[in-house]
Parts: structure tokens; C-alpha cells; sequence
């Protein structure tokens, strides 16, 4: 009995004297539809959420007479279902609680885990469950537009001192219910003009509409995966959709970076419903063109950090990148 006592006590004191383990940390999910439109976009508005993301959720179909002549099979397969996506959306499930963050992507039957505290990025193939490890810390550079170097999520943009001036026209659309979540419709036209330290000076228009819910927005609280390895309009026109935002937040902070606004302010960080950017631009032969980046947001829900949504699963074998 004397033993008992002593060995209840010194698994009690080893207990306390054992470091805390960080608590679990309550984020949100919510699924996700980015649609594109070219042409007269003044139109777009939120669409029937359940349809469009079942829809853009579906596998797209293999093309019969797989392999192909030259071994182009396999690019023949990219080039449909990045023409499918552009015509139905692409669907994305996301995933968001402390320092984990999960993307599925159910029409291409994958998925990445982003761990900030393990410096990991996982990529997950839900069908032949494999997946391959990313050190957040050891990218693999590779070549992109502009000379820069990626790590593999987005462009790294070299900071040449440019000044950036943002002109905001706002207006107010009063209150909508979005897949069931009341909110606060907003309208910008933006004219971001980018002085380089040459005195070379380039202004872009970016108009955008966007549904605010009265929720706050969460965010991966170290740099994430994003769109992993996506490339198109979706990457470009989000990229700089991004870094507006991101000129916007340095506003006041940085000298080089000013914002004028005309309208009532818009709200910050609130999560937003439905989310309208679009760019205008000149194309060859000098015709002019318009692109729109539609994203509608549902089932939004709240998740812990530690759900076994974002581990690897056990039956998952680990294939090299």
C-alpha cells in the first residue's frame, strides 16, 4: 500500500513538472467556389452556392486514348481540365486553426497540409493516397515571369523601393444574405499606380465587389502554401489581388505606401462571403479586355487545431517530391 501511495504521488509530481502542451486552438472551414468571366463582368453576383460547388467539385473526365503521340497524353489531360475549371470553378475545401492549415481540392483529388510549427507542407493525392514533404524552410527555387524566383508558393518580388499609391472610390450595397449568412456589400474602384525608382511610373484598375459576413477573418499565422503550385488566371489575378492588400495594410505604416479613399470606409477584416475582382488591361493588337475572379464562400463551420483533419493519414504511403 506504501508502495501505492508513493507511486500515485510520483506520477503526480512528474505530471505537473511535465512541460504544458499548447492548447487547442479554435479556427474555422468553410468551402469555397472561384469562378472566372471575361467580357462584361458588371453582372456578376453570388450564384446558387450548393449547385456550383457540386458542380465544380466533380472529377473531370479522362480523355479516351490516354497516352498520345510524343508522350503528350498527359498534357492534353491539363489542358482539359484547366478548360473545365475556367468553365465550371474551381472548388476548394478549406481548413484553418492556429498554425494548420488544409486546402483539399476535390476535383483533382488532392489536397495540402501547411504545419507552421513543424515548418512542413504536405501534398496529399486522395486517390492513390501518397503523398510527398515540403520544408517551408528549403524551397526549390524555380524560374518565373519577371526573372524572380519562386519557393514554390507564390512569386518572391524583390523590393526595387518602388512608391505605390492606392485611390479608393467606395460605395456602400446595404445588407444580402449569401448561402444563408447575413452580410454587407461593399464596391471599389481601385487605381494602384506604382512609381519605380527611375521616375517610370505604371497605374492599374482593379474593380471589386465583395459581401462582408459580420465574422472575423482567420488567417494561417505563418507564410502558407496558398495556391500550391497553380498557375493561370486564378494564380495571377490573386497574386495581385494580394499584394493590393497587402499595399493597402502598409498604408500609414510605410512611407512608401499611400492610400486616398472617397466613399464610406470599407470594413477590416471581416470575412467576406463573395469576393468579385476585376482587372481591365490591354491584349495584343492593343484590344482592350476584362477579366473577373468571382469567389462564393458556404459552409462555414469552426474546427480545432488539433482535429485529425489536418494529420496525414495513417494508410497514406510517402512518395519522394
Amino acid at each position: 500500500m506504501k508502495r501505492l501511495l508513493v507511486f500515485v504521488a510520483l506520477s503526480a509530481m512528474l505530471v505537473a513538472l511535465a512541460p504544458a502542451s499548447a492548447a487547442p486552438v479554435t479556427g474555422m472551414s468553410y468551402d469555397e467556389v472561384m469562378k472566372f468571366s471575361t467580357g462584361d463582368t458588371a453582372g456578376v453576383q453570388p450564384g446558387d452556392f450548393e449547385s456550383d460547388f457540386q458542380t465544380a467539385s466533380q472529377p473531370a473526365a479522362p480523355i479516351k486514348g490516354g497516352g498520345g503521340m510524343f508522350g503528350l497524353g498527359a498534357a492534353v489531360q491539363q489542358a482539359a481540365a484547366a478548360m473545365a475549371m475556367f468553365k465550371t470553378g474551381l472548388a476548394t475545401r478549406h481548413y484553418i486553426a492556429g498554425d494548420k492549415e488544409r486546402v483539399d481540392y476535390p476535383a483533382m483529388q488532392q489536397a495540402t497540409i501547411t504545419d507552421c510549427d513543424a515548418r512542413t507542407i504536405a501534398k496529399l493525392d486522395l486517390k492513390n493516397k501518397t503523398y510527398t514533404l515540403v520544408s517551408l524552410d528549403q524551397p526549390k527555387p524555380t524560374a518565373v515571369a519577371g526573372g524572380h524566383s519562386s519557393g514554390g508558393n507564390a512569386p518572391s518580388t524583390s523590393d526595387d523601393g518602388s512608391k505605390i499609391a492606392i485611390a479608393l472610390t467606395n460605395k456602400a450595397l446595404g445588407p444580402r444574405n449569401v448561402a444563408g449568412v447575413t452580410t454587407d456589400g461593399y464596391q471599389s474602384n481601385v487605381a494602384m499606380t506604382v512609381t519605380r525608382p527611375n521616375g517610370d511610373t505604371g497605374t492599374s484598375n482593379m474593380g471589386m465587389t465583395e459581401y462582408l459576413a459580420k465574422m472575423s477573418q482567420i488567417s494561417l499565422v505563418c507564410p502558407a502554401a496558398g495556391m500550391l503550385g497553380a498557375t493561370g488566371p486564378a494564380a495571377m489575378g490573386m497574386g495581385q489581388y494580394a499584394s493590393l492588400m497587402r499595399a493597402m495594410s502598409l498604408s500609414g505604416k510605410n512611407p512608401r505606401f499611400t492610400m486616398s479613399a472617397t466613399g464610406p470606409a470599407l470594413p477590416t477584416n471581416r470575412f467576406a462571403m463573395f469576393l468579385v475582382v476585376t482587372f481591365s488591361g490591354q491584349g495584343r493588337g492593343g484590344q482592350s479586355g476584362t477579366l473577373a475572379i468571382a469567389t462564393q464562400r458556404g459552409h462555414t463551420a469552426s474546427v480545432r487545431s488539433d482535429n485529425s483533419i489536418f494529420q496525414i493519414p495513417s494508410d497514406f504511403t510517402k512518395v519522394s517530391s
